[in-house]
């Protein structure tokens, strides 16, 4: 009885296979009739359900195409149609658990093998994996395109980071191509890796701990560069990670020096105790390494407390908050694999440094008109040359042009803050990005208290700091910056077309495609070269020159 039980069964579960659509398509076709004739079955029967059920849904589509490929589209598109099809088909219905059952029989399927080694159902895997996390055939699969070295496809954060093998492979992959990337893809990269690593607090400890690892390899500054660039991601989303960043880079093996650290990069605010302990230690005959204060939120934290005109900070304690910031900027460190321990290479190096942050604070400190600021600009100019004056003097211009009142003591049409501002970019390269990123901070804002007319006259003037800029060879991000101004059409179009002009007064050739590529569309446009007002027929002759010189090289490299 038990026997007979079981025939029917599984003849049962048998017929309802082959009542299905296109069964006889299937793969296990011929095993379930094997099972169906060994449990009693009748031939006949099987012979009528696959029949009837027979739709040549396969074929049909095949038909389908031949057709399309006889109307002439291309045998490539076709194969595209029927596989975005079937890719839509898959997301829309797709189970994980009924996927998960294909392991039942054991070992991996030949088509899915076979799927993994083409780009588009690759792409389709990512897709589900994000959408479906805990689906372990897709996690499997993923594993398996990562072990085959593909791991620099997968740019989905929650992807990576389902398995720790798969987010091993991907964060080194990341770290490499950023670490190779050239300038105009930095940027891009770096935030691939950040968000990459700021996925969680997992991955973030993961990632910065690998890092650190990799912190005394050739290219160390680099990789202390990706490391600032996640804590600072981290910190804009409110995390404190100051614990975790000062344990992977040795703060805490000199816990005096740890102790008033973090409690001041944990609060972001410093406070004259800690600096005063600080100052004492680093003043000593035996001080520790100079990298433990190197730190960019802590210089940033220095220099404000400094160079805010709205500072509270207290005469008495000014020396040792300079001190302390010439120290960390004027030092360099010695045996830093064996000891760790600082040395002032030049005692002279350190004084100067002081000497110069000294006098430039109180300049600053001390101008309040444009008057005041004129008769010391020489003495600051020489104070410039040092890299952290320029900075602080930077940070010192962005709080006074910001401030409310300063329009009011200053009606020049050129500020004189800006001219310092050309000065700074003429002296330090490494600082071109942070005043590009400051004057576009003064081009973009609103400054209600201006007349109309007075504020088209001041972004003008910005607009020259830009081109100044241009002739330090920073190109690309002005002219792209600008680019993207026109295609938003979100200024003033006489104000492009002063770019324009001025640019086109400095330039010569030999052009860069590059430069052709992101300048030639603006020369290009009717509302700014159609009406720009030529002063001789020389600079007319100039930019048609420069049109028709440039306008065949791009059509032929395909701009």
């Amino acid at each position: 009885m038990e026997t007979e039980n079981e025939d029917e069964q599984i003849q049962k579960q048998c017929v309802q296979l082959f009542s299905s659509t296109d069964f006889i398509m299937e793969p296990k076709v011929f095993d379930t009739i094997k099972d169906y004739f060994r449990h009693g079955g009748a031939p006949d029967q099987v012979i009528e359900l696959l029949s009837e059920n027979y739709m040549a849904i396969a074929q049909t589509a095949t038909l389908m195409a031949d057709w399309l490929i006889l109307t002439g589209v291309e045998p490539v598109d076709v194969v595209n149609m029927i596989v975005q099809h079937l890719q839509t088909l898959i997301e829309k219905h797709f189970e994980p658990k009924k996927a998960d059952s294909i392991f039942e029989a054991g070992g991996v399927p030949s088509w899915l093998t076979e799927m993994t080694e083409h780009m588009n159902w690759r792409q389709m895997i990512y897709k589900l994996a994000e959408e479906y996390p805990h689906c372990l055939m897709l996690n499997f699969t993923i594993k398996l395109l990562v072990d085959s070295g593909h791991e620099h496809e997968i740019t989905s954060v929650p992807v990576a980071a389902q398995q720790v093998e798969v987010f091993t492979k991907v964060l080194m992959t990341t770290i490499q191509r950023t670490i190779d990337s050239e300038t105009d893809e930095w940027k891009r990269n770096i935030q691939e890796l950040v968000q990459l690593a700021c996925h969680s607090e997992q991955t973030y400890l993961y990632a910065q701990s690998v890092l650190s690892s990799l912190v005394n390899d050739a290219k160390s500054m680099i990789i202390r560069r990706i490391s600032e660039e996640i804590e600072l991601h981290a910190k804009a989303k409110e995390h404190n990670v100051t614990e975790i960043t000062l344990t992977l880079d040795g703060t805490t093996a000199y816990p005096k020096v740890y102790q008033p650290l973090c409690a001041m990069l944990s609060k972001k605010a410093l406070n004259p105790a800690d600096v005063t302990t600080l100052y004492k230690i680093y003043q000593s005959t035996d001080p520790p390494p100079v990298d433990l204060i190197r730190k960019p939120a802590f210089i940033e934290l220095l220099i404000t407390q400094l160079f805010d005109p709205e500072s509270t900070l207290n005469p008495e304690h000014r020396p040792k908050y300079i001190g302390l910031l010439a120290y960390a900027c004027s030092v360099a460190e010695t045996n830093k694999k064996s000891s760790r321990k600082s040395a002032v290479n030049s005692k002279e190096e350190l004084s100067q440094t002081t000497i110069a942050l000294e006098k430039a604070l109180e300049i600053c400190i001390s101008s309040k008109s444009t008057v005041d600021l004129i008769s010391d600009l020489n003495e600051l100019y020489k104070c410039l040359r040092f890299p952290i004056v320029a900075a602080c003097v930077l940070r010192w211009i962005e709080f006074r042009i910001f401030d409310p009142s300063y329009f009011k003591l200053d009606q020049g049409t050129t500020p004189v803050h800006l001219i310092i501002i050309d000065e700074i970019v003429s002296l330090h390269f490494l600082l071109h990005q942070k005043a590009f990123e400051l004057l576009v901070r003064f081009f973009e804002a609103t400054f209600a208290e201006l007349d109309t007319l007075v504020h088209l006259e001041f972004k003008k003037t910005i607009l020259d700091r830009m081109v100044h800029m241009l002739s330090c060879s920073y190109v690309h991000p002005i002219l792209e910056y600008m680019k993207k101004r026109w295609e938003q059409q979100d200024t003033d179009v006489s104000l492009i077309r002063h770019f324009v002009f001025e640019v086109l007064e400095m330039i010569g050739p030999p052009y860069e495609p590059s430069f052709v590529q992101l300048f030639l569309p603006l020369l290009q446009k009717e509302a700014i070269a159609g009406t720009m007002p030529f002063r001789t027929d020389e600079e007319r002759k100039c930019v048609k020159e420069f049109i028709g010189m440039n306008i065949s090289s791009s059509e032929e490299k395909g701009f």
